[in-house]
């Protein structure tokens, strides 16, 4: 008879106790709680076999669906979703237009669960104000005529002007006027021009200057730039193309439409502008990139807000109408200073500076950015 102890049991091939306690807490929470706010479906991420607490898993942001459910409950699903980012939007616009540096000050602080990201809600308000701004800015009768980019307005044309047109049309082809060639005038008119006059001082002894000449000036004639260049020949043509209606109506709209390209390359120049400003406040490049697009938002919503509430006092009133577009245009003018004043908590004398210097300098970036936009149009006719 032996007297060693009797060894243990083997553990029994169980679940264990925190995984069971996991599975009976998930059950009672999908049994207890409202649709569209529930837990994971299952105890384990099916992609990376990570337990679950919640409906995403904390190792690869998996979100837990179920496909074995009726379509009804996942179209209830998704519209609550749906409307719970409404208000997650709507909670955002508010805060942002009504609230300045709030918002920004929110997020960079780590609170950012109540609020849009920002550059998903730049995207949305730009795309939207975007969108109204070209429906706006194209007539009914843009719409209709023509194909094409350049589509002119269609209305009956009299005799006397198809044939101008088709003068016209045989001029172009030809490349004759009056039985002259375009480039042969504009070479003989380079030719009639081809010394011009420079004026530079004279030397102080020819006081009196030569007859036919100011006092104290010389006159002199240098030859200018040979016309046959390439470049100016280049130039010359695209200037003929440039003097038709129907490329300037094209440069027009190709113009608008390279307008949100535009603001979104100058969009961290402002950034790195309040960078420089505001370097006291201890603030990294990227939390002055959210200002930025918190800013430019602000932007666009005023404009629309500006334009559909005045759009609708109007209607009642144009007195009014003109009383509340003065009320947001005020409203713009003190938002900056307000935004910065709340963010860097700067005294108001070197707010107004600072702010005032930032405008001119992002004023000054815009029209250098307007003016690349449009050679680069009139270079691509």
């Amino acid at each position: 008879m032996s007297l060693d102890p009797e060894p243990p049991d083997p553990p029994e091939l169980a679940v264990p106790p925190v995984d069971a306690a996991f599975a009976a807490d998930q059950a009672a929470a999908h049994a207890t709680g409202a649709a569209g706010h529930h837990g994971p479906f299952h105890t384990h991420c099916e992609n990376c076999a990570t337990p679950l607490a919640g409906p995403y898993c904390h190792h690869c942001g998996q979100h837990d669906f179920e496909f074995h459910r009726s379509f009804w409950h996942v179209f209830l699903e998704g519209l609550e979703s749906f409307l719970h980012f409404d208000s997650k939007l709507f909670h955002t616009v508010a805060t942002l237009c009504f609230r300045p540096g709030r918002l920004t000050a929110a997020f960079n602080a780590g609170k950012r669960a109540s609020q849009m990201p920002p550059l998903r809600l730049y995207i949305f308000v730009s795309l939207v104000f975007f969108f109204l701004f070209f429906l706006d800015n194209h007539t009914p009768d843009q719409l209709v005529g023509g194909t094409g980019d350049a589509a002119t307005p269609t209305r009956p044309a009299d005799a006397a002007e198809i044939k101008q047109a088709w003068r016209d049309v045989g001029t172009a082809l030809t490349g004759e006027s009056g039985g002259k060639r375009t480039v042969d005038r504009v070479r003989e008119a380079a030719e009639k021009t081809r010394v011009a006059a420079q004026v530079e001082p004279a030397p102080a002894a020819d006081s009196t200057g030569a007859p036919g000449e100011p006092n104290g000036l010389k006159i002199r004639t240098v030859p200018i730039e040979d016309p046959d260049s390439p470049f100016l020949h280049w130039l010359q043509a695209q200037g003929q193309r440039a003097s038709d209606p129907a490329q300037q109506r094209l440069m027009v709209d190709k113009f608008l439409h390279a307008l949100p390209k535009m603001l979104l390359i100058c969009l961290p120049i402002f950034a790195l502008f309040t960078r420089v400003l505001f370097r006291r406040a201890g603030l990294v490049y990227l939390q002055h990139l959210v200002l930025a697009l918190h800013f430019h938002t602000l932007i666009f919503l005023w404009a629309m807000l500006r334009d559909g509430w005045g759009f609708l006092a109007d209607l009642a009133s144009p007195s009014l109408a003109g009383l509340l577009r003065g009320v947001f245009n005020l409203w713009l003018f003190l938002y900056p200073f307000l935004m910065f004043r709340h963010l860097f908590a700067g005294s108001w004398v070197k707010t107004i500076i600072k702010t005032g210097l930032l405008a001119g300098l992002y004023a000054c970036t815009l029209m250098l950015a307007a003016m690349v936009s449009g050679f680069i149009i009139f270079a691509l006719l």
